[in-house]
C-alpha cells in the first residue's frame, strides 16, 4: 500500500513539473515575438498588388567587346558613379606589345617619304636647269616610288591609330551616373564579353506593380497608389503612375505566401517615387502596394 502513494505521488509531481516547463516555454516564446504594428489602410476602396523596387534605368548588365584577364579594378558593389568614369581593365598586353613595333613601321616610313622626296627634289631641279637632263621615264619612276612612300607611311599610322582604338575597348567605362548593383570583378579573373559579373542602376528607382488580372478592369492610371515596406508599414512611399504594361502575363515575382498560386496571371504597372523616403530602398525588393479604386469610392 505504502509503494502505491509513493508510486502515486512520484506520478503527481511529473505531471506538475511538465505543466511548468510547457506553461514557461509558452511564456518565453511569447516573450520573443516580435508585435508588428498594424496600419491604417489609405484608402477605402482599393486594388492590393505586390511591387518590385526597379533601376529607373533598368539593370545595365556591363559588357566589353573583348574579353580577357582582369588587371584592375576600381569599384565594388554599392559604389556610386559617376558617366565615364573608368571601372575596369582587361589585360591589353598582345595589344600593347605590338604599339612599339607600328612605331618604328611608321619612323621607317616616313624615312622613305623622306629619301623619296628628297630624289625627287633633285630631279625636279635637274629638269629646271635642262629637260635633256633627266628621261622621262626616271622621272616617273623617282615620282612613283614617292607616291608609294607616301602610301606605305599612311598605311602604317593607320594601324597604328586602329590599335590605339583597340586598345581603348580594354578600358571599361561607366555609361551612366549610377551605382553598382552587383560586381563579381575580381582582378586575375576572366571577363567574357557576354559576362553578367558587373550591374549598373540608375540612382533613381521604379516600382514595378503586378495586380491580379481579376483586378485589372478595376484599374486607373490617374488613381492614387501607396507602397508599404513588409515588415515596418510605418514607412511608406507616395507613387506616381510612368506607364501600364500592356500585356496580361504570368506572375514571376512570387512572395512565398503559403496561399500565392503560381499560375497568377497579373497586369504590371510601372510608378516612379514622388519623394526619395529617409529610407532605404533596394533593387529587386518587395513592397506592398494599394491602388485607389476610384469606381468603389
Amino acid at each position: 500500500m505504502k509503494t502505491f502513494f509513493t508510486l502515486l505521488f512520484v506520478s503527481l509531481l511529473g505531471l506538475v513539473v511538465a505543466l511548468g516547463v510547457i506553461y514557461y516555454g509558452d511564456m518565453k516564446q511569447s516573450g520573443n515575438n516580435i508585435a508588428i504594428s498594424s496600419f491604417k489602410l489609405p484608402y477605402k476602396s482599393f486594388i492590393a498588388g505586390t511591387g518590385i523596387v526597379e533601376s529607373g534605368s533598368k539593370n545595365i548588365v556591363i559588357g566589353s567587346s573583348v574579353g580577357g584577364i582582369v588587371k584592375e579594378v576600381a569599384i565594388q558593389s554599392g559604389d556610386k558613379v559617376h558617366k565615364g568614369q573608368f571601372l575596369f581593365r582587361i589585360d591589353d598586353s598582345k595589344i600593347s606589345i605590338n604599339l612599339p613595333i607600328l612605331k618604328a613601321q611608321i619612323a621607317t616610313a616616313l624615312s622613305q617619304v623622306e629619301s623619296a622626296k628628297h630624289q625627287l627634289d633633285i630631279i625636279q631641279k635637274m629638269q629646271d636647269v635642262s629637260v635633256s637632263m633627266v628621261t622621262k621615264e626616271k622621272y616617273t619612276k623617282l615620282l612613283d616610288n614617292y607616291n608609294e612612300a607616301k602610301a606605305n607611311l599612311k598605311l602604317a599610322q593607320q594601324k597604328y591609330k586602329a590599335l590605339l582604338k583597340q586598345q581603348k575597348l580594354y578600358k571599361v567605362y561607366a555609361p551612366i551616373d549610377g551605382i553598382i548593383l552587383h560586381s563579381d570583378i575580381t582582378v586575375g579573373s576572366y571577363f567574357a564579353p557576354n559576362s553578367q559579373a558587373l550591374v549598373l542602376g540608375s540612382n533613381h528607382y521604379n516600382i514595378k506593380v503586378n495586380i491580379n488580372e481579376f483586378d485589372a478592369w478595376k484599374f486607373h492610371k490617374c488613381a492614387q497608389a501607396t507602397a508599404f515596406i513588409r515588415g515596418n508599414p510605418e514607412q511608406k512611399v507616395q507613387l506616381s503612375y510612368l506607364y501600364t504594361i500592356p500585356m496580361i502575363k504570368p506572375k514571376t515575382n512570387l512572395t512565398g505566401s503559403p496561399t500565392e498560386q503560381s499560375d497568377t496571371r497579373v497586369l504590371q504597372i510601372v510608378y516612379q517615387i514622388n519623394k526619395q523616403p529617409d529610407f532605404p530602398l533596394y533593387v529587386g525588393e518587395i513592397l506592398d502596394v494599394f491602388i485607389q479604386n476610384i469606381e468603389g469610392e
